[in-house]
């Protein structure tokens, strides 16, 4: 399947930092699959197989067919860690995936256009939400999701329900969740107003009481 990126894997029996500084040196790194019933598989990979998996159109959502001698995985990349000292990687985790079942992952939100209520009415745009997690079989994972943001105006916002998710995807994140929106600029002579009553300490008129009134007792009797 065109959707699926074949990757070949080596058995890996020993571990430890020695064994993974020896692989580094071939070019390889240490790695694992897990996940499901089955149980976890150590194995080296080539780092360039890793750059490409990160570098593909999907990323980390890119499906993978591990070939591991006579058997063949399919996974996922679930983590990479790099080393804090110079940002290499020196290790990745993958998890076993069914072809047949959904998966949840986040996929990224990439907005285009210029909003009506920038170009127009002198709004200001705010980027909020960046991905968006969803629910669907992993060869059905989109690369991403597009906005269009032009009729966006001032005081309006698009929400993560508001995203065309065909049919057979489900939509994880709250539905309700601001993805982006244009906020009305307050208007300059607002501001200068409000300060100028916060600075003259202006307070709003107190209701006058009758001298009959404040003798009055809660009862309606007078003292």
């Amino acid at each position: 399947m065109e959707n699926i990126m074949n990757i070949k894997a080596e058995s890996r029996k020993e571990v430890g930092k020695q064994i993974a500084r020896q692989l580094r040196k071939q070019g390889r790194i240490p790695a694992i699959i897990y996940g499901g019933k089955k149980e976890s598989i150590p194995i080296s990979i080539l780092l360039n197989d890793v750059k490409t998996i990160l570098k593909a159109d999907k990323g980390e959502n890119t499906v993978l067919k591990i070939q591991r001698d006579d058997i063949e995985v399919d996974a996922m990349l679930k983590e990479v860690q790099y080393d804090y000292l110079s940002d290499n990687i020196i290790h990745a985790d993958f998890i076993r995936i069914d072809l047949n079942k959904a998966v949840n992952v986040s996929v990224p939100v990439k907005v285009r256009g210029e909003p009506i209520g920038v170009k127009v009415e002198d709004g200001v745009f705010d980027f909020i939400t960046r991905e968006i997690e969803i629910r669907c079989l992993p060869t059905k994972i989109p690369k991403e999701y597009i906005v269009d943001i032009s009729q966006l105006h001032a005081g309006h916002s698009i929400k993560a329900e508001d995203l065309d998710l065909v049919e057979d995807i489900r939509l994880m994140s709250d539905p309700h969740r601001v993805i982006c929106a244009v906020l009305a600029k307050v208007k300059k002579e607002e501001v200068i107003e409000e300060e100028a009553v916060e600075e003259e300490g202006i307070e709003a008129p107190k209701a006058e009481v009758k001298p009959e009134e404040a003798e009055q007792k809660p009862g309606g009797e007078k003292e």
